[in-house]
């Protein structure tokens, strides 16, 4: 009966750890690109206090190709704005919900993400 009582006690602390750690901590601002578009991305930019920061692709993302993208930091809103632009010199911006991105699609216009 004893050990009975040890593993509940240490059921029920280890589910009260688990609800104290936010879901996907240190997670969320990792994620997956692709590009959904017929036309190579070349720049992935995102804005903070009204101005774009550099570019966070070294390089293009071809269509159809994944880029596996990692912001460094899991602080700061969920929501930013961001832009892509393209080969063709077509461009776009869209608010991402970050917290909420597993994998970012990116299509000719638009932003989509689950």
């Amino acid at each position: 009966m004893d050990i009975r009582r040890k593993l509940t006690a240490f059921v029920a602390a280890s589910a009260m750890v688990l609800a104290t750690v936010p879901a996907q901590a240190g997670n969320h601002w990792k994620f997956n690109v692709v590009n959904k578009s017929t036309t190579a991305a070349i720049e992935f930019r995102t804005q903070e206090d009204g101005q774009w920061s550099q570019n966070w692709i070294a390089d293009r993302i071809e269509p159809g190709d994944t880029f596996a993208m990692d912001f460094g930091t899991d602080e700061g809103d969920c929501s930013v704005r961001t832009e892509i632009r393209f080969t063709d010199g077509s461009f776009f911006d869209a608010d991402v919900d970050y917290c909420k991105v597993s994998t970012l699609y990116i299509h000719e216009d638009k932003l989509t993400w689950e």
